[in-house]
């Protein structure tokens, strides 16, 4: 695949990776309330356990929209533009520390240089 084709596939893409995420997070949502009613139907140690579990499917959750959320701004900016401003983008990701995270890896991708214009990436063996 090109770059250009790349470029115009990325915001169809990353739009559907977030609904992906919205879907999954949807799904532990589901299974985080399953857990909560096996919580309250015991007692003891194994109640405990499942409070925990539920507890971190609530965790995880989380993290499913968050990614959504960042994938969702970014498709939305590159709709309407060929870059990103990740800090804005960021800044609407809920989790502090995913939004570090990601942060942390836009900063390193942003000191790798483009390629030339006219560059295909494709390899070609002779």
């Amino acid at each position: 695949m090109r770059p250009g084709q790349v470029a115009v596939l990325a915001p169809p893409l990353l739009a559907a990776l977030a609904a992906e995420l919205d879907h999954a997070g949807d799904l532990c949502a589901r299974l985080e309330e399953l857990v909560a009613r096996l919580a309250a139907a015991v007692d003891g140690e194994p109640r405990e356990l499942a409070l925990s579990e539920a507890q971190t499917l609530d965790v995880l959750t989380q993290h499913l929209a968050s990614l959504a959320v960042f994938m969702r701004g970014i498709s939305g900016q590159l709709t309407t533009a060929r870059s990103v401003d990740s800090d804005s983008v960021l800044a609407q990701v809920p989790l502090s520390d995913l939004a570090a995270r990601l942060r942390a890896v836009l900063n390193n991708a942003s000191q790798i240089p483009p390629t030339p214009d006219g560059a295909s990436g494709d390899l070609d063996l002779f």
